[in-house]
């Protein structure tokens, strides 16, 4: 009895041999995909960063210029253009830009108020102008970019036509073209911000309006305001705690008058390459540091 019931229980051999096959490599499967998933790290795709800051003077005439060159050597951009870059001649920008680990520094003049432009690939400047211009702009190329540095008066349209006329033709050809600076103006992207905060623009007939005419030739032209496009509620990029005490007299009357006027643009295509953006308005660095807060734009490369 004992051996017919053992008999009735046993699994038939070829089955029994097919059950522990799949049990074999089900195992090895989960095995496999356990060792894998523990091996295999998570391919990041590498990118390229831009920082646009003007620098108010070197960081207030360089009072915080080593606070600033630390937090930009943290940030390890590949690109950094800065406007306001007085009380240092090519050299001694070079220097700085050591610090925050760029080989290559460049700018368009070493009197007045100059633009330059930093980077971590080498630097082939098309042009640097100042004729006709109240500050000037420099024109130069790395890691790909066609990089325009401007730092435009306010109400001079020419200068942003001149430019806008100028990146667009580089477009044309096939150039991947940022313009990026100190703009001087609003954009209409922010007008219902400016309504609500501040006391800026001009009462016509008992409406506020703005001279939007600078960052509108670039938007009429197909330029991408980034800034907007991948951070629409950072809607000031001027006015900070340096301003205190000698252009404005408390926080409160620096938050009338925040806005954002430093502005990074970029053709249709380029834009594509964007992946973030964000203004840095941290007010105990950045804001200490200067007047105006860094913009800063991811790119795939």
């Amino acid at each position: 009895m004992e051996e017919s019931t053992m008999a009735l229980n046993r699994t038939p051999a070829p089955i029994e041999r097919r059950y522990r096959s799949i049990k074999v490599a089900t195992l090895l499967l989960i095995l496999c995909l356990g060792a894998c998933r523990a091996v295999a790290p998570t391919v990041q795709m590498p990118t390229l960063e831009l920082i646009n800051w003007n620098t108010y003077h070197l960081f207030d005439h360089q009072l915080h210029q080593e606070s600033a060159t630390a937090w930009l050597a943290q940030q390890q951009p590949a690109m950094v253009a800065l406007q306001e870059v007085l009380h240092v001649d090519s050299p001694g920008l070079s220097s700085l830009a050591e610090k925050w680990g760029h080989p290559y520094a460049v700018m368009h003049k070493e009197s007045g108020y100059p633009v330059a432009l930093t980077s971590s690939a080498p630097i082939e400047v098309i042009e640097r102008r100042v004729t006709g211009f109240h500050h000037g702009y420099l024109h130069a190329r790395t890691h790909g970019f066609d990089v325009l540095v401007v730092h435009f008066w306010p109400g001079k349209i020419h200068e942003p036509q001149h430019i806008a006329k100028l990146a667009v033709d580089l477009v044309s050809k096939g150039k991947r073209v940022l313009v990026v600076g100190d703009f001087n103006g609003e954009i209409r992207h922010d007008h219902e911000y400016l309504l609500e905060h501040g006391q800026l623009g001009e009462v016509v007939d008992g409406v506020r309006t703005f001279d939007y005419r600078i960052t509108d030739t670039f938007l009429e032209s197909g330029f991408v305001d980034l800034t907007d496009a991948h951070a629409p509620t950072a809607r000031y990029t001027f006015g900070s705690p340096a301003l205190i005490p000698r252009w404005r007299k408390d926080m409160e009357d620096v938050h009338r008058t925040r806005r954002r006027i430093d502005y990074i643009f970029a053709d249709p295509a380029t834009a594509k390459r964007a992946l973030a953006a964000r203004v840095v308005t941290d007010d105990s660095s950045v804001g200490l540091w200067s007047d105006h807060y860094p913009v800063v734009v991811t790119f795939s490369p």
